[in-house]
C-alpha cells in the first residue's frame, strides 16, 4: 500500500517483507478477525537482489552478478524496472504464500499500464537480437568482436561506443553473460504472470473521483483492459459529494447573517452533489453500464481524513453497503 494507507493500518515502518497487522489493533477497531491481514511495500532493489540469489545456479554466479559494477549501478537506479519487479513480487506472493486474497494497489492508471505491459516487455527483451549477441560468452565486447556483428546490431554498438565507451560495454556484456542462465527463468515467470492476470479468479477494479480528468483516466485504463482481454470487476466512484440532509432545521438563536451563510453553504453542497451525480451518470452512459452489467459502487466524501483502522473499517462498511 501507499505509506499513508500503511500508517492507517497501524504500521509505522513498512518494507518488502510481509508484515501482519496486529490482531489486537483490529479488534480494538471493532474489526471481526477471521484471518490474518498482511501488508508490504515493494523494494525494487531488494527484490532484484533476492531474484539473483534465488535463481542463480550457484553462489559463485550470484556473487559475480551482485558485484558487477554495472549491475550495482542499475539495480540502485532501477530505471524502468519497478513494474517488472512488481510483477515478480506478485508472482512470488501468489505462488509461494497461502493467502485467500491478494490486493495489488497500483499507482495512478497511466503507470499501472506499465505493470500490465511488463510480462510482454520481458519476453520481448529476452528475444531481442542485441541481447542475444551480448549473451554469447565467446563474444565479450572487444574491438575485434564488432566485426562479427551484422550491420544493424553494429550500428547500435557504435552508437554505444561514442556515448559510453568500450569499458561500459564490457561491464554490460560481462553482467549479461552472468545472468544469461536466469533470463529463461525470468521469461517463464513473465509468461506465468500473464496467465495469472487473465485468470478467472483475477479482477481489475477502477477507482476514480467523479471529476473530468480522473474519469478520463479511468475510461482510458478501461479501454486498455478491454484491449488486453483482462477480467474487469467494476468501478468505484470515490469521494462523491452527497446531497445535504433535507428538512433538517437550523439551530435556534442564529443571527440572520449566520443563518444566511448556512443556507449558502447548503446550496453550495447541493450544487456540488448535483455536479458529481451528473458526471457519474454521463460516465455510466458513455461506458454503457446497463448493457455490460458492470458492478459499480459510489463512495461518499467523508467528513474527515482517514488516518487509523477505525476510519478504514468505516470506509469498508460504507463500500459494502453502497
Amino acid at each position: 500500500p501507499a505509506k499513508r494507507l500503511a500508517n492507517s493500518l497501524g504500521i509505522q515502518k513498512i518494507d518488502f517483507q510481509e508484515k501482519e497487522i496486529p490482531k489486537a489493533e483490529l479488534r480494538r477497531a471493532a474489526v471481526e478477525v477471521k484471518a490474518p491481514l498482511f501488508a508490504m511495500m515493494l523494494d525494487t532493489k531488494r527484490t532484484f537482489d533476492d531474484l539473483i540469489l534465488k535463481y542463480a545456479p550457484n553462489e559463485e554466479k550470484a556473487q559475480a552478478i551482485l558485484q558487477n559494477k554495472l549491475y550495482q549501478h542499475l539495480s540502485n537506479m532501477i530505471a524502468g524496472s519497478q513494474e517488472y519487479m512488481a510483477m515478480e513480487k506478485l508472482y512470488e506472493v501468489v505462488q509461494e504464500r497461502d493467502y485467500d486474497l491478494v490486493v495489488l494497489d497500483t499507482p495512478p492508471s497511466r503507470h499501472a499500464l506499465d505493470f500490465l505491459d511488463a510480462p510482454n516487455k520481458m519476453s520481448a527483451m529476452v528475444g531481442d537480437s542485441v541481447m542475444k549477441w551480448f549473451l554469447k560468452p565467446s563474444l565479450f565486447v572487444s574491438k575485434s568482436s564488432l566485426q562479427l556483428l551484422d550491420r544493424s546490431v553494429k550500428r547500435v554498438f557504435k552508437a554505444f561506443d561514442k556515448v559510453a565507451g568500450f569499458e561500459f560495454l564490457q561491464d554490460l556484456s560481462q553482467m549479461l553473460v552472468s545472468v544469461s542462465g536466469l533470463l529463461e527463468g525470468f521469461q517463464d515467470r513473465a509468461q506465468k504472470v500473464e496467465l495469472l492476470l487473465h485468470d478467472k479468479d483475477t479482477g481489475f477494479l477502477l477507482v476514480a473521483a467523479p471529476q473530468p480528468i480522473p474519469l478520463r483516466e479511468a475510461e482510458y485504463f478501461y479501454r486498455k483492459i478491454q484491449d488486453n482481454a483482462l477480467p474487469f470487476a467494476g468501478f468505484i466512484f470515490n469521494r462523491v459529494q452527497t446531497m445535504p440532509e433535507a428538512g433538517k432545521p437550523l439551530p435556534e438563536g442564529l443571527k440572520a447573517k449566520t443563518r444566511s451563510e448556512y443556507q449558502e453553504m447548503a446550496y453550495l453542497f447541493k450544487s456540488l452533489a448535483q455536479r458529481d451525480e451528473a458526471e457519474i451518470e454521463a460516465f455510466q452512459s458513455r461506458m454503457e453500464f446497463s448493457r455490460h452489467g458492470f458492478v459499480f459502487k459510489v463512495m461518499p466524501l467523508l467528513e474527515r481524513d482517514i488516518h487509523d483502522l477505525e476510519g478504514l473499517y468505516e470506509l469498508g462498511r460504507k463500500l459494502f453497503q453502497a
